[in-house]
């Protein structure tokens, strides 16, 4: 067996099993407590440091180290689940380039233009931003700036 590789007793396996409720789809949804981005988290002992459930659980059933430096990717998108049969050992900028990205797979914008060539501008930030939406709030802070000039002052 190899060094440091997470094994699990009868009575942590035990446990860890009454924090799982198994779906149709064969994710292991975790009951357990989870991070603020969903991902559960478990501790072998109250007081032992607390690890990435899916992560001890893909070493205990494949009895070894996950490398150094790569992560585990949840094939089914749920981040939840610590099915070891939905993980894919990856590194970490394939890990980020097969994230459902929200915005990236927008195709309009909340108007309904649509994102392309023509009509798409990316900020210094990497941010899309529409064309056609941004001539209109210009065209909108120009017409507001010329009624406010000729108004008389109040007073």
């Amino acid at each position: 067996m190899a060094k440091n590789v997470i094994t699990l007793n009868r009575g942590e396996l035990a446990r860890m099993n009454r924090l799982l409720d198994i779906k149709p789809d064969g994710c292991w949804r975790w009951k357990g407590e989870k991070t603020t981005n969903g991902y559960a988290k478990w501790s072998k002992v109250s007081g032992a440091p607390v690890r990435a459930a899916h992560r001890v659980i893909w070493e205990h059933y494949h009895q070894q180290q996950i490398p150094e430096g790569m992560q585990l990717d949840h094939l089914c998108r749920v981040r939840d689940c610590v099915n070891p049969e939905h993980f894919e050992v990856v590194t970490p900028s394939e890990n980020t380039m097969r994230q459902n990205h929200f915005e990236r797979n927008k195709t309009h914008c909340p108007q309904g233009h649509e994102y392309n060539e023509e009509n798409t501008r990316i900020t210094n930030k990497n941010k899309r931003v529409c064309r056609s939406c941004d001539r209109d709030r210009r065209r909108m802070r120009k017409d507001a700036a010329s009624a406010e000039e000729g108004q008389p002052e109040s007073g």
